[in-house]
């Protein structure tokens, strides 16, 4: 990764934790009582931020810094 969860926003922590979880985008936005659309902004966002390139190596990374429940 080649940045560290303090460049996330609370949400985008929020939205990497429901993927460590396993959660879908539509999942997330139900539980988080957001718009798909906008979670798929998350999930963009989170990966570029952390320099990933996947969902599966987000959810890995979610729980690797310790984000997931």
């Amino acid at each position: 990764m080649s940045a560290t969860l303090d460049t996330l926003t609370q949400r985008e922590r929020e939205v990497l934790r429901a993927l460590g979880s396993g959660l879908s985008n539509a999942q997330i936005a139900e539980q988080l009582v957001v718009a798909l659309p906008t979670v798929k902004t998350h999930v963009s966002n989170i990966l570029a931020k952390l320099g990933l390139t996947s969902r599966v190596q987000t959810a890995l990374a979610a729980r690797s810094l310790d984000v997931a429940p």
